[in-house]
């Protein structure tokens, strides 16, 4: 949304794939919960303020799923979403259409940029000999990746995934021949 966001102010228009009804929805909670007011939508009714919300999407892992609406209300505010999503065009008729991965799946578009909102692998930990080991890419990020770089025709930047040139599990040896 940040990017949608970012785009609309530069006077783009812009879709959002899968439209934004459930990020309006989503926003006209947090707002309801910034105001002190219960909430009914599903994914935030337990919560009965802003900062309950806060305190589960930073330290609980099972909330980390909300910590990007968390984030996202924090730096832009619940208004400045829903003006944001209110002035969302059709698919047809927009300049850029922004996606998440999982709702990129089946699509194409000539052009693909790649945001970076992916999590890199961690540092690496002591293997007990003073040499650092190389934790593994989480393979539904892997996934996740693999369907956003998949989703170009003609032209992709992969800036947001810059980590994947100096990981070793991502790193080649030169270009691959075809297969």
């Amino acid at each position: 949304m940040a990017q949608v966001m970012e785009l609309l102010s530069d006077g783009h228009r812009v879709a959002l794939a899968g439209g934004g009804d459930s990020l309006r929805a989503l926003a006209l909670a947090a707002r309801d919960l910034k105001e002190g007011r219960r909430t009914t939508h599903p994914e935030l009714v337990l919560f009965t303020t802003w900062g309950d919300l806060q305190d589960y999407a930073a330290y609980d892992p099972a909330g980390r799923d909300l910590q990007p609406l968390v984030d996202l209300v924090d730096t832009h505010g619940a208004d400045a979403i829903l003006a944001a999503v209110a002035h969302l065009a059709p698919e047809d008729q927009a300049e850029v259409t922004v996606s998440t991965a999982h709702k990129a799946k089946g699509r194409e578009w000539a052009e693909v940029k790649i945001a970076d909102d992916f999590t890199p692998p961690s540092d690496g930990l002591p293997d007990g000999t003073g040499q650092e080991t190389v934790r593994r890419i989480d393979d539904k990020e892997a996934c996740l990746a693999y369907v956003a770089v998949t989703r170009t025709r003609r032209r992709l930047d992969i800036g947001g995934l810059p980590w994947t040139n100096e990981h070793p599990e991502g790193a080649s040896a030169g270009p691959q021949p075809p297969r």
